[in-house]
């Protein structure tokens, strides 16, 4: 049975026996040649393709047009190699593969590369080659992990993959900074309530705000527009008390809005991932379960192997989906959630502000 090399590659077992090997008990180095011909032949057979069977019944055959090896370490009687065989590229009637020929322990003893022609066996003229279940990756590739799937997955698969990392990038950028930002503006509405309802006085209280103007946020920036706002018409001095608290009002409304803006900033961009990733990568897995079943149709036998990579590189677009989303909806409930309650606490404090302003209000004007 096939094995797994080093790289993930096909790979065929191969044991050196004395016919093998020169007068000095080491292969002979137009045998590694056979070796590698062997592990072409079986990797066309995982493939589904019998070469007697396509010459008999298609009159078509596979020709070496080039090969080269570079002759690392060397192979002794007795030895037990494995032979790679890896698929680089391939055109309309040729392909290239990489070979290697590795030891038990997995050193690269030679390492080369073939190219074979597609041919015509009466006109020995360049064919089409078969199946396009030849043309993709070899199906007998067993390894099942993350980043092979990933790197194995067709060009549309691999698309729709890149968009759904960089739509879950953007996802946790917009979380953390979101989340820092709400802790930010809590905290700062916290110690601004706390010295508000303080006792202290609201002209010193205000020109401490005023100072770190850049700085302020939530309910001190409110207060700071709303009683900039009420010392502008105090001064004027002929401003009646409603028309000076309707002014305050606009003012601090102002405030509040351009606040509920910034902590609102990109949460719809949250929920757009949140609402539109699992379609995407939905997308992606129809495209590669459709590539796996089409691969089969020029096969004659289909087995699980064959079809088992395309469908599981199709189910990471979906998991790749479900990641970018879920916690895209998560923190966008709990961040609408959190601005919600913000808002209600400004709303609270603008109503209680403006009660100490009336009564300011009318206190200078019975003065």
């Amino acid at each position: 049975m096939p094995e797994q090399s080093r790289d993930k590659t096909f790979a065929w077992p191969v044991r050196v026996y004395y016919e093998d090997t020169d007068a000095q008990g080491l292969v002979y180095y137009a045998n590694y040649f056979r070796f590698m011909e062997r592990a072409r032949t079986e990797w066309l057979r995982a493939l589904g393709v019998e070469q007697d069977v396509l010459m008999r019944e298609e009159r078509r055959l596979f020709v070496v047009v080039d090969t080269h090896a570079e002759f690392i370490k060397p192979a002794r009687f007795n030895d037990e190699l494995l032979v790679t065989c890896g698929l680089i590229g391939h055109a309309r009637a040729s392909f290239d593969l990489r070979q290697e020929v590795l030891s038990t322990t997995g050193d690269v003893l030679v390492r080369g590369r073939t190219r074979a022609a597609y041919l015509n066996a009466d006109s020995l003229k360049p064919a089409r080659l078969p199946p396009r279940s030849f043309r993709r990756k070899p199906p007998m590739t067993t390894d099942m992990s993350f980043i092979s799937l990933v790197m194995n997955a067709s060009i549309a698969v691999q698309i729709v993959m890149l968009l759904l990392l960089i739509a879950s990038l953007l996802s946790w950028s917009i979380i953390f900074t979101k989340r820092r930002l709400i802790r930010r503006t809590k905290a700062a509405s916290d110690d601004f309530e706390a010295n508000f309802w303080s006792g202290g006085d609201l002209q010193t209280l205000y020109q401490s705000t005023a100072r770190r103007k850049d700085k302020n946020v939530g309910m001190a920036s409110i207060f700071e527009a709303g009683f900039r706002e009420f010392t502008r018409a105090s001064q004027q001095g002929d401003v009646e008390p409603a028309k000076m608290i309707e002014e305050c009002q606009r003012a601090m409304r102002v405030a509040q809005m351009r606040e509920v803006d910034r902590l609102e900033q990109s949460l719809a961009t949250l929920a757009t991932i949140g609402s539109t990733s699992p379609y995407v990568g939905l997308f992606g897995t129809v495209i590669g379960i459709m590539n796996s079943f089409r691969a089969l149709a020029g096969v004659q036998t289909a087995t699980l192997a064959m079809v088992a990579p395309g469908i599981a590189e199709a189910l990471v677009a979906t998991a790749m989906g479900l990641f970018a989303a879920i916690p895209a909806v998560v923190a966008y409930n709990r961040y609408a959630d959190k601005v919600i309650r913000l808002e209600t606490r400004y709303d609270g404090f603008m109503e209680e502000f403006i009660s100490i302003l009336q009564r300011h209000a009318r206190a200078r004007k019975g003065a």
